[in-house]
């Protein structure tokens, strides 16, 4: 006797033809959650809250002392990160994808009235223009007695963070005795821009300094100590400091800022991409260059750390003890310890990053569309994991690789596209599972966040959690065809599931024959009876039954097929010839 007997679902291998699919694989799979290897409907979305303007591109729920707030961006990739440093009252963040990168603090962003953030700051310290003596400088009388010494000097501003950034250009040498004279100088306009540079601390941690150094011996390669710190608003220094008195060596030489929008420095556009790396490291990209801050300190990113690879960086990610760097040719791990000495390996996948928005840091490992497939990257290892399931034409043609958003949920990679549909990798289940899935509307960004595995979306003017309610959704799974070695009739096809609702999304089950179908029934039940609502064969309606188990029409074929609908779990599914086979184990 043949029969069809199916305990565990899979999703759809578009690669694979219907007849030559393993049984558990689909032709449709659609609303689906396979973990635990049966069809569970997936939930239906909830809108969180409302934003302020249907145009938003980014949002980021924005967890402080303040007060929690959704932040909204029109931009589609900003990028955002808390701060490295424990404990940090202010609740600091930073965020690429602006016209610059930037940075703020809880007061700041969630002032006044959303859309939120209110206040912002270029993220990174300016350097100063060299400090300016006016003539007669030395001021007074050379000690005979006291050997001069050769000076010159720098300056920096330290932020309201208290951020030092990097120096201006040394001074000229000026010969002079510190018993007897005097050096004056005048301090250079701040400049000008959003830095947090503000002469009254207000709500910030702190008033923003100028630092004076003094080099010991003159020379512009020397070592310079600090001698003093100034209010911001200072015009001019008199110094003389004795030797002895100097204090610490500048630190920060090679504290610039991020690449910024200032096109003459940088031609290929400001920072992006930022991320958190290990040990209180940023990165972030611009061109081929792939840029490394300072250990904790965010503001500083030295150019000695950028490392520059062969091909244009599309995006990076964080996974394991180092950074994946997706370009527009082979992937890239970069790897080391410490941000002075990351080098950076290529990887032996030619699959480039044809999307910016369809990488996704799954933990152990990343994924990213490329043009033969979806890609994952796990340290030095790539591979093409949708090989075998989507040729290269349907990837490119059915699953439109360049132009979805991709998300991370419950250990599924989330995809959807600028229409309602989406699909969905789930790579739980025994088998890698795909199934597709629409939205209520057209997603144009999302926000995972890592502390709840939740995932919000935004849809039209709202933030809607991605299933978030607990209603679910008509999920529809449609079996391979099941080729008999020669025609036969089945006569009954069976569903097992959870429940079998009497009203709303009712149980369907449909059964094609050599393309043709041949039933399609509705089944609910009341107490402990069931009732066959049947649309096909024409003639026949409820029908009382015993169990989920029904009458097929007299039909013979070869090809079988069977789709199930529903709102509730399923279980197992059967063609038979017989009753006894349903219930054979």
């Amino acid at each position: 006797m043949t029969y069809y007997k199916l305990t565990r679902f899979s999703g759809i291998a578009p690669a694979v033809s219907s007849r030559l699919l393993g049984e558990q694989f689909a032709q449709t799979s659609q609303n689906i959650d396979f973990e635990a290897g049966r069809i569970t409907p997936i939930t239906e979305e909830t809108t969180t809250t409302a934003l302020t303007a249907g145009t938003r591109g980014s949002i980021y729920y924005y967890e402080n002392s303040i007060g929690n707030q959704w932040l909204q961006w029109d931009q589609d990739y900003i990028k955002v990160v808390e701060g490295p440093i424990p404990g940090d009252t202010r609740n600091r963040l930073y965020w690429s994808g602006h016209t610059y990168p930037r940075m703020s603090y809880n007061t700041a962003i969630v002032s006044g009235s959303a859309p939120f953030p209110t206040t912002d700051y270029r993220l990174g310290i300016p350097a100063p223009a060299v400090v300016q003596f006016p003539a007669n400088q030395p001021a007074g009388t050379q000690d005979a007695t006291t050997t001069p010494i050769d000076v010159a000097y720098v300056i920096t501003y330290v932020s309201n963070f208290g951020e030092e950034g990097p120096p201006s250009p040394a001074t000229v040498t000026k010969t002079f005795t510190p018993s007897t004279q005097t050096i004056s100088f005048n301090l250079p306009s701040v400049p000008s821009g959003a830095y947090a540079l503000a002469a009254s601390a207000g709500t910030f941690p702190q008033a923003a300094k100028i630092r004076v150094y003094r080099s010991a011996v003159g020379s512009t390669q020397a070592a310079f100590q600090l001698v003093t710190e100034l209010a911001i608003s200072a015009s001019s220094y008199t110094d003389n400091a004795q030797p002895a008195d100097l204090a610490e060596v500048i630190p920060s030489t090679t504290w610039i800022g991020p690449p910024d929008d200032n096109t003459s420095l940088y031609p290929d556009g400001p920072m992006q991409g930022l991320i958190p790396v290990a040990n209180g490291v940023f990165a972030g990209f611009t061109g081929r260059r792939l840029c490394l801050s300072e250990p904790f300190l965010p503001h500083a990113w030295p150019i000695s750390y950028r490392i520059t690879l062969e091909k244009e960086i599309v995006a990076i990610a964080t996974t394991g003890n180092g950074i994946v760097c997706l370009t527009d040719g082979k992937p890239y791990f970069v790897t080391g310890t410490d941000p002075s000495a990351m080098v950076a390996v290529e990887i032996d996948l030619a699959q480039a990053c044809v999307n910016k928005h369809s990488v996704v840091d799954m933990g152990d490992y990343v994924l990213y569309a490329g043009p033969d497939g979806l890609c994952a990257i796990a340290g030095t290892d790539g591979s093409v994991v949708t090989k075998g399931l989507i040729s290269s034409a349907q990837w490119n043609a059915d699953f439109a690789p360049t132009t979805y958003k991709a998300f991370r949920h419950e250990g599924t990679y989330v995809a959807f596209h600028a229409t309602t549909s989406g699909w969905v990798y789930d790579p739980r289940a025994q088998e890698a599972a795909i199934s597709t899935t629409t939205s209520s509307a057209a997603v144009r960004g999302g926000f995972y966040n890592p502390k709840d595995g939740e995932l919000d979306l935004i849809i039209a003017s709202n933030v809607r959690r991605y299933r978030g309610s607990t209603t679910n959704q008509t999920a529809t799974w449609k079996s391979k065809k099941f080729v008999a070695p020669n025609p036969v009739s089945m006569s009954w096809v069976h569903i097992h599931a959870d429940s079998y609702p009497a009203s709303g999304t009712k149980n369907r089950i449909r059964v094609w024959v050599d393309g043709t179908v041949i039933a399609d029934y509705n089944i609910t039940k009341t107490g402990n009876v069931f009732t066959q609502e049947t649309s096909t064969p024409n003639g026949i309606s409820n029908v009382t039954l015993q169990a989920p188990t029904m009458r097929l029409p007299s039909a013979i074929g070869t090809e079988w097929e069977v789709e199930v609908s529903g709102a509730v779990n399923i279980n197992e599914v059967c063609l038979s010839q017989s009753i006894a086979e349903i219930n054979a184990t």
